[in-house]
């Protein structure tokens, strides 16, 4: 049997009696396995101590030890009663530690913040070493984990921040919301707190202890640093926010080490050989302090994950600038640039040309007059525009005939240009490509085709064959698997946008033809 089969097996059995807890159970089971401890946070009777209970099933020969903290709770009630014989016959101060903390497999403390402050450094001990001093001995405390409840969070400023710190995984725990299943949950009975779980499913201590070892060789690829990264960086932004600088979100070192080692536990128990993406979303049941950071955090992983995770490094930008290329070829091979402009007299008023030098008492000839100009002197009318009158007053000159250009004439042997203007403009015209030429493009075309084909093909090989694990994962929603996907649909989306490009430009020359205008 597998690990992932055992595990399977052994969630289906602790969910035996208890309705609507799948998750806690998981990630308890999860927790345990990696070491790390658990806090629920929820109102009373919400099963959070049942799981605990249960849990202890999971291993053989487990214990449990449980106990409900309150201000006046002393050690002797948590580590065990005070030796009397040990102290009085041989005056060592030692606890009878059977059937207490020290001994139990899994331990369930509730109400965890009214201990005081011996029992909260006696357990910072405990959870940070697994051991627990005993007047002169060191006892290695079996604990496989410790969950702790509290229908509340620490309260600030009393010195629990440092225990605090030590639950690793951290979850809400709500009652049954489902109608049927709490239909099911007041009518039948349960069996709730009875062992069904076979010795076989079972974890053993020397289990406990190989898995151990073998958890710290699972392997953490760069795509899941990166989102490490990514979510520490959302985070710094977070608190730097106005807003946010009197309660910040406060990762240490340590938390990301333990957090680490929970997904490659998580890998583990799903028969990986490293951690995966999906993975990762457990990151978000360890970054909160506070209920109202839960919804930031739980982006801040989402938003990690889709935008940075799962990608094949296809060359986007070399087929881009192939592509630019090819385009300009083309440009270059079937388009030039065809002036249309013409230099034409203007019209200064209707019906006349405006000479340029000439004083405003003399600057206008008609276009009639002027298109009559021979090579010999002619006496005819020139113009001016009276503004007052507004209108064109006249006088007669004696010595006009054409000028050395089209667009010149003589004035008593003096030449004069007459006003003018450019029409028409620089048009972009087609050219046909030659057939050889065109059949090479075609050629280029087809190849560009098959290179995209291929990154398709890498694209969904790689979906259903590396990643046909992600709705798979024991501890994590199979829903998540959209957002771990996602980035490879967009993967997909930008390499059909080159396709449809590279279609375009085949279709735009083929259509080209000779002497065709090109609309600006």
């Amino acid at each position: 049997m597998t690990i992932k089969l055992k595990i399977t097996e052994l969630l289906k059995r602790l969910n035996d009696g208890v309705i609507e807890k799948e998750e806690v159970i998981a990630l308890s089971l999860l927790s345990s396995v990696a070491g790390e401890s658990i806090f629920l946070l929820g109102a009373p009777g919400v099963a959070k101590s049942l799981i605990a209970r249960r849990l202890k099933y999971a291993y053989k020969e487990g214990s449990s030890f449980e106990y409900l903290m309150n201000r006046f709770s002393t050690p002797d009630e948590i580590f065990g009663p005070v030796s009397i014989s040990q102290l009085k016959d041989h005056d060592k101060y030692e606890r009878i530690v059977k059937n207490y903390l020290p001994t139990a497999t899994v331990v369930f403390l509730d109400e965890i913040w009214k201990a005081g402050p011996s029992i909260q450094n006696a357990l910072l001990t405990v959870l940070n070493e697994k051991i627990y001093r005993n007047g002169e001995q060191e006892i290695q405390v079996p604990m496989k984990a410790l969950v702790s409840a509290s229908n509340e969070l620490p309260s600030k400023g009393e010195g629990l921040e440092a225990l605090w710190d030590r639950f690793l995984v951290r979850l809400i725990v709500d009652g049954v919301k489902d109608k049927q299943s709490f239909n099911e949950m007041i009518s039948k009975t349960l069996n709730s707190y009875s062992d069904t779980i076979g010795e076989a499913l079972k974890i053993s201590d020397d289990e406990y202890k190989k898995w151990n070892k073998q958890i710290d060789e699972i392997g953490i690829p760069e795509n899941v640093f990166n989102v490490i990264h990514v979510i520490r960086g959302f985070i710094d932004q977070h608190n730097q926010r106005e807003e946010n600088k009197q309660n910040p979100i406060y990762i240490s070192d340590r938390r990301w080490r333990k957090i680490v080692r929970l997904l490659r536990t998580s890998a583990f128990l799903n028969d990986r050989k490293a951690v995966d993406l999906m993975d990762c979303f457990l990151i978000k049941d360890c970054l909160w302090n506070e209920t109202e950071q839960l919804q930031a955090v739980s982006q801040f992983v989402r938003d990690a994950i889709q935008k940075h995770g799962y990608s094949l490094k296809f060359n986007f930008k070399g087929l881009k600038d192939e592509l630019d290329e090819f385009k300009t070829e083309i440009k270059e091979e079937t388009k030039f640039e065809k002036d249309t402009r013409v230099e034409v007299l203007a019209n200064a008023r209707s019906g006349y040309y405006e000479i340029v030098g000439m004083n405003q008492y003399s600057n206008l000839i008609s276009q009639s007059d002027f298109k009559a100009l021979t090579n010999t002197n002619q006496r005819i009318y020139l113009h001016y525009w009276e503004s007052g009158w507004q209108q064109v007053r006249q006088y007669q000159v004696h010595n006009i005939r054409k000028g050395n250009s089209k667009n010149s004439i003589f004035i008593n042997d003096q030449e004069h240009q007459l006003k003018t203007k450019v029409t028409g403009e620089k048009r972009q015209i087609t050219k046909k490509p030659h057939k050889k030429v065109e059949e090479d493009w075609d050629k280029r075309v087809i190849q560009y085709l098959e290179v995209t084909n291929k990154q398709k093909e890498e694209l969904e090989a790689y979906r259903t064959k590396d990643l046909q694990h992600l709705r798979t994962n024991l501890f994590v929603n199979p829903e998540l698997a959209n957002i771990v996907e996602s980035h490879l649909t967009e993967t997909r989306k930008e390499i059909e946008k080159f396709e449809i490009e590279i279609r375009k430009i085949q279709n735009d020359y083929k259509k080209l033809k000779d002497e065709e205008i090109l609309i600006q």
